[in-house]
């Protein structure tokens, strides 16, 4: 197969009135799916990271985010805490920005496809990158991989651009520590971009070669000197050291993510390849199209770049949906001569058409009930407590209150906290209130519970939840304590004031009736009631006037 510049497109079937209706019905598709995809945005659950990240922005905005490793995106984004509104409508909103970034990458994938197989096919390539499964319904995700996919794939461009300037040099080298800053995974790009950039240094006489390795040179060092110095100057903005913080989070991250055997995450490859279908079926057979068609080692080699990043698959422990927005730009790309040949048999429309009803079907089985739970409880949340207070919860599902441990954001996170056997809620405690809790997550409650769980938290920890919550609304916890009847010794963990309730008490030597409000220190108290009554955190602590929710109170991806 023989390329043309990367910087225009390769002879396809001009002068057809055909090949234009063709165009057209493949760009209205593309429209399609992008709206599509814009609606669903306001509609999809919110996973537990996407509330992480956004807790993110108001531990940087209050001085107490540590690592500047994975975080510089919180700089560009911390706008989005002046904005108002729950923590779901801030989340959406930054949904807006992540379409966007999806939308750059799908259109790198036209550029570069556009070399190989013309403009209609090149359409299609970018279409079924976001209709493939997964990538339809992460691609707005809050999370990095969206960013860091639209700055390489365009890298990737550049690298394999015939005429490559030293604009495209700076250009390639800016985004390239980018997207470097937004996560360190970037680097499994190095399989795709070099590939690219052999397959067009291949034919070049040997001084163009050298001068274009050289400028390849300057590419990658330009990039990961404008990675390191950013990332200096992020980090001096943080309370912690930023060479220790990075070299401490690059060690986790080498320990845990590829230490979990083979497929650690198969489970979501299967429904992404079912999920996805046509766009599986289609990279399965362009790789042996590539093979026929240029079967020398140059095409070896770029067939190599474009489906390499798949064997991340075998270990990489974080492969989870939101990964294959990230991983699949280059395989979309290598469904170019598959697509091309489809176009000049002139079945452009039925593949546009294949694509858009899968993105259709995907659109119309996503979940409704996550996202309207999600505001009940952010609002039942703000009613109860309208102030900011510290809570304990999985994700940080409130992002701007205080979360009294930060530990709670991943099966990696529990991981570490367990390793370091330190009981962080309960020393928390000790040093302030934590007046609520939200149930959001097994872990907790196994722990208010005391049931086992896939995941726990350390015994004391478990303790200090299961002795120093009451159940108050849906999966709202707040302090207090059951008392049983008859006399019995408390020990309250969680100061402040307290309403009794069901019977009256005698604590601390005072006679309280049922209702009744009393300020507890942290301490131990005997009490002693005919009948079991509860002591309630707060002085008359409302209850929200909505209904609690029901059904899925997170989205699984």
């Amino acid at each position: 197969m023989t390329g043309t510049a990367a910087d225009a497109p390769a002879p396809a079937q001009a002068g057809s009135l055909f090949a234009g209706r063709e165009r057209a019905i493949a760009c209205a598709a593309l429209a399609f799916v992008g709206v599509l995809q814009a609606i669903l945005l306001t509609h999809k659950g919110i996973n537990w990271d996407e509330f992480f990240h956004l807790t993110e922005i108001y531990r940087f905005r209050a001085g107490t985010l540590t690592h500047p490793l994975q975080t510089f995106w919180v700089r560009p984004l911390s706008w989005v805490a002046d904005t108002g509104g729950t923590s779901v409508d801030q989340i959406i909103l930054i949904r807006l920005f992540m379409l966007l970034a999806a939308f750059a990458t799908a259109a790198g994938i036209f550029a570069i496809a556009r070399r190989f197989a013309g403009t209609t096919p090149a359409l299609l390539c970018a279409m079924a990158y976001l209709t493939a499964g997964y990538v339809f319904t992460q691609a707005f995700a809050y999370r990095a991989d969206p960013l860091a996919a639209a700055c390489l794939v365009w890298v990737m461009w550049i690298a394999g651009a015939q005429r490559l300037s030293w604009g495209k040099v700076a250009l390639g080298a800016a985004l390239t520590g980018l997207a470097g800053l937004f996560t360190i995974k970037s680097a499994f790009w190095v399989i795709p971009i070099g590939g690219y950039a052999l397959w067009a240094l291949w034919p070049m006489a040997r001084r163009q070669q050298v001068s274009r390795i050289i400028r390849l040179a300057v590419l990658a060092g330009g990039g990961a000197a404008l990675f390191a110095i950013a990332l200096a100057l992020h980090g001096a903005g943080l309370p912690s050291d930023t060479a220790e913080a990075s070299a401490r989070g690059l060690g986790s991250a080498g320990s845990v993510v590829f230490s979990e055997g083979l497929f650690p995450q198969g489970r979501f490859l299967l429904r992404q390849i079912a999920m996805g279908l046509p766009f599986a079926a289609l990279a399965l057979l362009a790789n042996r199209e590539w093979r026929r068609e240029e079967p020398s080692w140059r095409g070896l080699i770029l067939l190599a770049g474009l489906y390499g990043m798949l064997l991340s698959l075998v270990v990489y422990r974080n492969a989870y949906p939101y990964f294959y927005v990230f991983l699949l730009p280059p395989v979309a790309i290598a469904l170019a001569p598959i697509l091309r040949q489809a176009t000049a048999r002139g079945s452009a429309p039925l593949y546009a058409a294949i694509f858009a009803a899968n993105a259709a079907i995907l659109f119309m089985l996503d979940p409704a009930e996550p996202l309207p739970n999600q505001r009940i409880v952010q609002q039942g949340v703000r009613e109860v407590f309208p102030q900011p207070v510290t809570y304990i919860d999985f994700s940080g599902h409130i992002g701007d209150y205080p979360r009294a441990v930060d530990f709670m954001t991943s099966g990696w996170g529990l991981r570490k906290y367990r390793e370091r056997g330190v009981a962080e809620i309960s020393e928390k405690a000790q040093a302030e209130p934590i007046p609520f809790l939200l149930d959001n997550h097994w872990v907790l409650t196994a722990a208010i519970t005391g049931q086992s769980a896939p995941e726990e938290l350390l015994p004391e920890d478990a303790r200090f939840i299961r002795e120093n919550y009451v159940h108050h609304w849906g999966p709202l916890f707040v302090a207090g304590k059951h008392v049983r009847p008859g006399s019995s010794t408390i020990r309250i963990e969680v100061p402040g004031p307290y309403t009794v309730e069901d019977a009256a008490v005698r604590i601390a030597g005072r006679d309280v009736a049922v209702g009744e409000a009393l300020s507890l220190p942290r301490g131990e108290y005997r009490v002693v009631t005919q009948d079991a009554a509860t002591l309630r955190w707060g002085n008359h602590l409302p209850r929200p006037a909505i209904a609690p929710p029901g059904g899925m109170m997170m989205s699984d991806y």
